[in-house]
């Protein structure tokens, strides 16, 4: 991430969180169709558990990079080591987030 351009130092810094929000879109409108059009409740929760987990990847994937070039840009002084840090810790409260746009999801009974 050296060296990079703002533009994409900034997609890099924002992704965690654009998964997460694209995650609760999902999710909710999904939760929302299962009702509204009579699907199968087991399908759409098995649809929700596979966003939950693609999104989870991802993010931890985002953090594990973010981390990887903390490690490497130990002497930047461009502010690569600031949006690494930003990057983790992002992905670490986009974890959380995700977790907590799913357990409602997931514990209260559906389509009432």
């Amino acid at each position: 991430m050296t060296g990079t351009s703002r533009p994409r130092r900034f997609s890099w810094i924002a992704a965690p969180m654009v998964w997460w929000a694209l995650h609760f879109v999902a999710v909710y409108s999904l939760q929302g169709l299962v009702c509204a059009r009579g699907w199968s409740q087991p399908a759409g929760i098995a649809g929700i558990t596979g966003l939950t987990l693609v999104a989870w990847a991802v993010v931890a994937w985002s953090g594990v990079h973010g981390r990887r070039v903390l490690d490497a840009a130990a002497d930047d002084p461009r502010g690569t080591r600031f949006a690494a840090r930003l990057v983790v810790w992002l992905s670490v409260l986009s974890a959380v987030a995700i977790a907590f746009t799913v357990l409602p999801v997931l514990l209260l009974p559906p389509c009432r």
